[in-house]
């Protein structure tokens, strides 16, 4: 019988954080998978994939503060805060040693800040589908992006956030998963855009210069190619894997062929 996603509760500095947890499959034989997930997201994005890469490892998704059923901060954060969220995290549920971290969008640069705060406890970085653009995007994409959500009495309100995660994907993604996906945006309420404003604020091409880890960069056609492909030429060690099968919904209608990818990045 595979083995249950359940959920947890630790207590850090910026709150009660909520993670999402599979055990290994068998003998834990690899090191712990730490999935960190897209704005305006949580955890709960990686559960197509999680049974999928629980092999011989346990897998953990964490909500960053602010998301999912994470305590939310008073402001909003940078990407070096959700770092540290993450990394405390990691503290208070005990899990010893080194681990693996999956960035996904926003997710890449919470993991390479992750491996630049503490070297030793991140042992392989995979980044797939990485938002490193220049200064001038992201001012451009801050401008457009970063922008609250604005919550009135009128359901036309919600028409961004529905068209963010159900009518744009209609086609690639499942209306539940869609509905479940737009229902955890919502959580997050006028705080949606922390993760943009922290994701456009991060200076990626200067950080990923530093970054003196074991990275795999995976990239999918699903948009972000062209800065994944630069992300690849900004991190002196890192190793490129083309994923040319997907080109939409990478977590839904693509989980299988990135699990495959990044099981086999892992090994």
């Amino acid at each position: 019988m595979p083995s249950p996603i359940t959920r947890a509760y630790c207590s850090t500095t910026f709150g009660q954080l909520h993670v999402r947890r599979i055990a290994a499959d068998g003998r834990e034989t690899s090191r712990p998978l730490v999935c960190l997930h897209p704005a305006p997201s949580s955890g709960l994005y990686f559960t197509t994939v999680m049974p999928l890469l629980n092999a011989g490892r346990q897998v953990l998704a964490p909500d960053y503060p602010g998301y999912g059923g994470s305590d939310a901060p008073a402001e909003a954060p940078a990407i070096e805060d959700y770092a540290t969220a993450m990394l405390e995290a990691l503290d208070a549920l005990r899990v010893e040693g080194a681990v693996d971290v999956l960035g996904f969008h926003t997710g890449c640069l919470v993991g390479a800040e992750m491996a630049m705060r503490r070297p030793k406890k991140v042992g392989r970085l995979l980044l797939c589908d990485v938002p490193c653009f220049d200064a001038p995007t992201r001012a451009t994409l801050k401008k457009k992006m970063a922008v609250p959500m604005t919550i009135t009495a009128d359901l036309d309100s919600l028409n961004a956030p529905w068209e963010f995660d159900i009518a744009s994907r209609v086609e690639s993604v499942p209306l539940p998963r869609a509905f479940e996906l737009f229902a955890e945006h919502l959580r997050a309420g006028s705080r949606d855009y922390f993760g943009f404003s922290a994701a456009f604020s991060y200076d990626c091409e200067n950080r990923f210069s530093k970054l003196d880890a074991d990275v795999v960069v995976l990239a999918t056609q699903s948009g972000l190619h062209e800065p994944s492909v630069a992300t690849h030429r900004a991190i002196s060690k890192a190793r490129f894997v083309d994923v040319p099968e997907i080109s939409t919904a990478v977590f839904e209608q693509g989980a299988e062929i990135i699990a495959r990818r990044i099981a086999e990045a892992l090994e």
